[in-house]
């Protein structure tokens, strides 16, 4: 096990030294009320950064990480994102937008999320798309709502989502937050959606299935349009997380084989940076 830094602490040792301060020196309480002034130690290991740098190296060589090698998650599994994609994504006029800055002054950034949208909408076959939500889980959760909007125009807000037992953890949550009741259906022995499972909750109580294809077992749903026309045929949706969108770029496109609304995992399939929603960064 690494020795903490606490563990290799030495009284007096610096990681840096500091210039001689060019401004008049004040009493901290001239600024802050006393009740708010520190009076013991800060608390901080004192290591020079040498230390420090090879402390946390030798912590990170001990995650398993995607640069390292493969891992797979089902529709979780970490897609490698080229180093070239990262330097782009981090040029100073993108990354230093600021959110309220006039629409005068960000044409650029407008531009090209516009451009961004007609792209993903002609990869996935759909006719609108938004690019507001900020991570998997919260484009899962508008497309959702979406749908509930649909409904809703129809007269009946309907009252059950189904999902297969091999679909995304976030799915249940998301069906819940929207209004829902969420009912899992058992795959078929070869992985993919039993038919026959999903028959008995074709009525006008369901509002749409979710799924993701290929699914977390890494398998294409093969009798995809199938199920969707059956959804259909009850005024159902279906909606498909696109969490294994690598596997179908260039080859298939939801809306082609009946998929209602769906959403991207650009950190996954676009390799967007990860972390800028938690870990996706836009769907």
């Amino acid at each position: 096990m690494s020795e903490l830094l606490w563990e290799i602490e030495k009284e007096g040792r610096i990681g840096t030294k500091l210039p001689e301060s060019g401004v008049p020196q004040r009493e901290i309480t001239d600024d802050l009320p006393e009740r708010m002034v520190r009076r013991g130690k800060i608390g901080l290991p004192q290591v020079a950064e040498p230390q420090i740098v090879r402390h946390f190296v030798n912590m990170s060589v001990k995650n398993h990480n995607v640069d390292r090698g493969f891992y797979p998650l089902g529709s979780c599994t970490m897609k490698y994102n080229p180093k070239i994609n990262e330097r782009l994504a981090a040029l100073p006029g993108f990354l230093n937008l600021h959110p309220l800055a006039p629409e005068s002054s960000v044409q650029g950034a407008l531009k090209l999320m516009a451009h961004l949208g007609e792209l993903l909408c002609k990869i996935g076959g759909m006719d609108a798309i938004t690019l507001q939500p900020a991570a998997g889980a919260h484009g899962e959760f508008t497309g959702l709502m979406t749908i509930r909007r649909y409904h809703e125009a129809q007269g009946n807000p309907r009252k059950k989502v189904v999902i297969p037992d091999s679909s995304h953890g976030t799915n249940p949550a998301s069906i819940v937050f929207t209004g829902w009741e969420p009912v899992e259906i058992k795959s078929s022995p070869d992985g993919r959606i039993d038919l026959e499972a999903l028959k008995p909750h074709l009525n006008e109580d369901l509002a749409a299935l979710m799924v993701t294809n290929p699914n977390t077992l890494g398998i294409f749903e093969k009798d995809i349009k199938r199920v969707a026309d059956m959804l259909h045929d009850v005024g159902a949706q279906l909606y498909m997380d696109g969490a294994n969108m690598n596997a179908l770029l260039g080859i298939a496109r939801p809306g082609d084989f009946g998929v209602d609304a769906l959403h991207y995992n650009l950190h996954k399939t676009f390799s967007t940076p990860h972390g800028g929603g938690g870990p996706g960064s836009g769907p």
